[in-house]
């Protein structure tokens, strides 16, 4: 741990030694994408079409050409709601005086290039919400709801499918009911390759019905599906099908056959139609330190390779990272690596140390002050809405910190600033554990200690 005040080092312990720092990775990501794409920064999706327009009929494909942006179709606040933005999109098809499609519906997702989870990411996170990786046109954060309720025991329980709606997707059910008071260790296998998904585990024969957030691996493939549907509910036909550019590049309607089909157009040769915008940067970032969401925390650590490369990958997202914080004079030699933009990896390593470098960078530029609002203090709405309960709220409204969680690894690092009236520096600290055998729970309160302690100095 390291908590400093401007040269005075209030508290340290192991300050240089890197640990796994889980979620307090987003730190890093979010600042480098306020400090290189700008807060006022936003992503763009475009509609653009193949072959021509006679009256009012498109002879061809439509097109929805990703840009990366994380928020189509998210319920995260920044995001605007589904019928806003399929509305925004019909708005320009009928400007462009199209009425009528006798073509597909092409969700392409090629800005970002494969794969798009991290290579280091656990199989068991794959499954589940957090460890749905972003490609360049997504759709409910690549995400999918299952309603899970206990049947006999020895039997499978009822999965069934929420949202969003995917009938291409094959599901075998090999999980089974355990017994009265046993643990839900119900999970859920899927992956890009085939449109079949598998639940495994074990789920109380007692417990209620639960909701499974899943990983949905054809996120462009199910916004080109909502978007056909909304337009064939709002009168404009469409004679095709909703489809994909497939791994090879070929415009696929069945997610079985990814050799079959047409050669998908390239964006170059289309004729565009016009685009729609995402909410800010400094709006991204905000709830992707609120909510710890590791979503969009990816799609930004992909933004930083575009900006400095022309296009991204894993590899290149790293190597932007390490040239961005090196362009702000921090070295990461023996003090930083980082393998994902989420924290969702095992292999990223940074010390307390760096972090606090890293915040007292942050600190001094010119994103102050979107930065550090997009850190949540305790008991907000946020991830820290069960911290500190004890602290009186005029002590938790001057903590901005951000949490970071995984089995056996807490950790906490942020600012706390000075009293009003009070013209002192802010204290920056950095507080991670690793390899906690016992409940981290416990681990946590003593931290809540520490930093209120922190927070109690003159």
């Amino acid at each position: 741990m390291l908590a400093v005040r401007g040269s005075d080092t209030l508290a340290q312990y192991n300050r240089r030694v890197k640990m796994v720092p889980a979620s307090n990775v987003k730190l890093i990501t979010t600042g480098l994408a306020l400090r290189q794409l700008g807060p006022d920064w936003r992503f763009s999706t475009s509609l653009a079409y193949s072959g021509k327009i006679t009256d009012g009929v498109l002879e061809g494909d439509l097109y929805i050409l990703g840009g990366g942006d994380p928020t189509t179709g998210s319920g995260s606040p920044c995001a605007d709601l589904l019928p806003k933005t399929f509305g925004s999109w019909m708005t320009l098809l009928t400007e462009a005086g199209i009425k009528e499609i006798r073509g597909n519906i092409v969700g392409d997702a090629r800005f970002f290039k494969r794969p798009s989870q991290g290579l280091s990411w656990q199989a068991e996170d794959l499954g589940y919400n957090y460890g749905a990786g972003p490609s360049g046109l997504n759709f409910f954060e690549n995400a999918q709801r299952f309603c899970v309720t206990p049947s006999v025991e020895g039997k499978s329980p009822s999965v069934r499918p929420l949202y969003p709606d995917t009938p291409w997707m094959s599901y075998m059910n090999m999980a089974v009911t355990g017994p009265a008071r046993s643990g839900n260790s119900i999970y859920y296998l899927n992956n890009e390759y085939a449109p079949v998904g598998e639940f495994q585990g074990s789920f109380p024969s007692d417990r209620k019905s639960y909701t499974l957030e899943g990983s949905n691996s054809f996120g462009a493939y199910t916004c080109a599906y909502y978007f056909y549907n909304y337009l064939c509910d709002n009168g404009i036909a469409v004679h095709g099908r909703y489809a994909d550019v497939s791994p090879l590049g070929l415009v696929r309607t069945d997610l079985l056959f990814s050799d079959i089909g047409p050669a998908a157009a390239h964006a170059e040769s289309l004729t565009p139609i016009g685009k729609k915008q995402s909410p800010t940067v400094a709006q991204i970032v905000r709830d992707t330190n609120y909510e710890s969401d590791n979503f969009y925390a990816e799609s930004l650590f992909n933004m930083l390779a575009v900006s400095l490369y022309g296009h991204a990958d894993r590899e290149l997202s790293e190597r932007a990272v390490y040239q961005l914080l090196k362009d702000m004079g921090l070295r990461t030699d023996g003090a930083c690596q980082l393998l994902d933009g989420s924290g969702l990896s095992r292999k990223d390593y940074v010390s307390p140390d760096f972090f606090v470098s890293f915040l007292r960078k942050m600190y001094l530029s010119p994103e102050r002050e979107p930065y550090v609002e997009s850190l949540p203090s305790p008991g907000s709405k946020s991830t820290l809405q069960n911290r500190l309960p004890k602290a009186p709220d005029d002590v938790k409204e001057r903590i901005k910190m951000k949490s970071g969680s995984m089995n056996g690894v807490r950790s906490f690092s942020g600012y706390i600033l000075p009293a009003s009236g009070n013209d002192s520096k802010p204290i920056v600290f950095s507080i991670i554990t690793n390899n906690v055998s016992g409940p981290t729970y416990k681990v946590a309160a003593i931290i809540d200690e520490i930093i209120l302690s922190l927070a109690q100095e003159p």
